[in-house]
C-alpha cells in the first residue's frame, strides 16, 4: 500500500537537505524552483524575506525507499511575489498517472494550502498542464477564489544541449549587427524592451518605472544580452535562473519594428552556445508559446521536442513527446494580489 506524505520546508537550506540525492537530477524540470532555493541558501536568515517555503511530497511504502513525487514552492524576488509552482518528478508524470490518482495528490495538496497561506497570495498557480488544473479545481472549490476564465500562459518546455545544438547555416552577422552583454549605457532602451515584453503577458505588466528596476538588475548581474543594429537595441534575451548544470531562458523578445530579420534566432543561438560550452552548462532550458513561428524559431536552434510533426501531434493529443518536454500552463484567480515573473 503506497501513501502521500506532505512535508513543508520553510527555509531554502532545509529545503535543499531535505532534497538531496533526489532533486540533482531533475534539474530541467526543476528550473523553476531550483535556481532561487540555491541563490536564497547563500543568504544570512535575516535577508530571507518571510512567508516562503517549499512543499514536498513523498510516496511511501513499506517496501521501498521514500520517492519525492512533486514539489511546490511559494517565493518571491526583487520584482515581488512568484506565482506557485508545482513540479511533478516522475518521466511522464503529469501524462501517465491515472487522473484519479493526480486529483487526489492535488486535492490533498489544495487542503494543506489553506492552512499555509492565504487564499490572496495565490494570484496563479504554474506548473505541467495537468495537475495544475486539478489543483486549481480543488483551490478553487476549496477557497471560493474564483479561476480567471483564459489561462496567463500556456506553453511547451523544451532543452537544448551540446547534442542538440544546431550549427546549420550560421553565417557571420552583417555590418552593423551585434551581439554582446548588455551594459549600464543600455539600461533605458533594455527597460523599454522589458516593458514591451510585459504588455505581452498580462496581468504582469511594468511601470516605466519598474521596467527600469528590472533591466538595471538583469544589467548588473550580467544576465541580460542584446543584438544591435547600428547601435539600436532591437532584441533582448535573458538567463536568469541558474543551478549547477541547468540554465533558464526566461525572456525572448524582439521590438516590432525589428521582427522578422532573424535577430531572436540569432541571439538565442548565441546565448545558448555560450551557456553550454562558456559556462559549460549541460542544458539550457526555455518555455515556448504555443505558436507555430515560436516553435520554428527555437527548433532550428536545437531545442528539443518542438519541430516534428510526431512531436505536434502527440502534443495536441495529450502524448508526452519526450521527457522534460511537456506542456505547462498558468493559471489565475480573481481577487488576488498580482505579483510579477
Amino acid at each position: 500500500m503506497t501513501s502521500l506524505v506532505l512535508r513543508v520546508h520553510h527555509s531554502p537550506l532545509a529545503f535543499l537537505d531535505a532534497t538531496r540525492g533526489h532533486v540533482e537530477h531533475q534539474q530541467r524540470k526543476l528550473n523553476v524552483i531550483l535556481p532561487l532555493a540555491l541563490k536564497l541558501a547563500k543568504l544570512p536568515a535575516s535577508h530571507i524575506k518571510p512567508g516562503q517555503f517549499w512543499l514536498t511530497a513523498w510516496s511511501t511504502s513499506s517496501s521501498s525507499r521514500p520517492a519525492l513525487e512533486f514539489i511546490l514552492s511559494c517565493t518571491e524576488h526583487h520584482m515581488g511575489t512568484y506565482p506557485l509552482f508545482l513540479v511533478y518528478l516522475r518521466p511522464y508524470a503529469a501524462s501517465k498517472l491515472p487522473t484519479a490518482t493526480l486529483s487526489a495528490h492535488m486535492h490533498l495538496l489544495a487542503q494543506h494550502l489553506t492552512n499555509l497561506l492565504p487564499p490572496t497570495r495565490v494570484f496563479s498557480i504554474f506548473g505541467q498542464k495537468r495537475p495544475t488544473e486539478l489543483l486549481c479545481a480543488h483551490w478553487e472549490r476549496l477557497v471560493s477564489m474564483k479561476r480567471v476564465q483564459e489561462p496567463y500562459y500556456s506553453a511547451s518546455s523544451s532543452y537544448c544541449t551540446r547534442q542538440t545544438l544546431s550549427n546549420r547555416g550560421r553565417s557571420p552577422l552583417p555590418a552593423g549587427h551585434q551581439m554582446r552583454l548588455a551594459t549600464m549605457h543600455d539600461a533605458q532602451a533594455v527597460a523599454r524592451l522589458c516593458a514591451e515584453f510585459a504588455e505581452d503577458s498580462p496581468p504582469f505588466t511594468l511601470t516605466p518605472a519598474r521596467a527600469l528596476q528590472e533591466a538595471t538588475y538583469m544589467i548588473t548581474h550580467q544576465l541580460v544580452s542584446v543584438y544591435t543594429i547600428n547601435g539600436i537595441i532591437t532584441t533582448l534575451v535573458a538567463v536568469t535562473r541558474l543551478s549547477s548544470s541547468v540554465a533558464g531562458m526566461t525572456k525572448v523578445y524582439t521590438t516590432p519594428a525589428f521582427r522578422g530579420r532573424g535577430c531572436a534566432e540569432a541571439l538565442v543561438h548565441h546565448v545558448t552556445t555560450q551557456m553550454l560550452h562558456e559556462r559549460n552548462m549541460d542544458s539550457v532550458v526555455l518555455f515556448v508559446g504555443h505558436t507555430l513561428a515560436a516553435k520554428r524559431v527555437y527548433d532550428r536552434v536545437g531545442f528539443a521536442g518542438l519541430g516534428s510533426e510526431e512531436s505536434m501531434r502527440k502534443r495536441e493529443e495529450g502524448e508526452p513527446v519526450i521527457d522534460d518536454v511537456e506542456d505547462w500552463i498558468e493559471i489565475g484567480f480573481e481577487g488576488a494580489e498580482v505579483g510579477h515573473w
